[in-house]
């Protein structure tokens, strides 16, 4: 019976320290984050948008989509709209920074940098 009871707390250790390591990590990788977008907050100048702010751009967008001949003229300059080098370096850079985000997502989603991790046993 003994037996059965030191597995039993062996394994409930276990679960506790791994838990403890877990949640330790967490709270670590939180301050980090809050600290740096503390700092890149501060120096881009960042802030949160006024109440006018957003009554004016939701009265503008209302507005848009009531007229028609807004519509009209942004189609209008949409259609004669030719992208130059500016824009596809703008282009360029925005897909890298999509790639990037993406790519780091899908790296926390794996856990690992190459390759899913292998669950199970392999069929061909």
């Amino acid at each position: 019976m003994s037996a059965i009871i030191s597995k039993a707390t062996g394994l409930i250790n276990s679960a506790v320290s791994k838990s403890t390591e877990l949640a330790n990590c967490a709270v670590y990788w939180t301050k980090v984050s809050a600290e740096v977008t503390k700092v890149v907050v501060k120096n881009e100048g960042l802030a949160p948008p006024s109440s006018a702010q957003f009554q004016t751009f939701y009265q503008n967008a209302f507005k848009f989509i009531q007229s028609p001949e807004q519509q009209r003229a942004f189609l209008e300059k949409a259609a004669v709209f030719r992208p130059g080098k500016q824009c596809a370096v703008k282009a360029a850079v925005y897909g890298t920074q999509l790639l990037a985000f993406f790519s780091v997502g899908e790296i926390i989603g794996r856990r690992h940098v190459f390759g899913y991790p292998s669950v199970g046993g392999s069929h061909h």
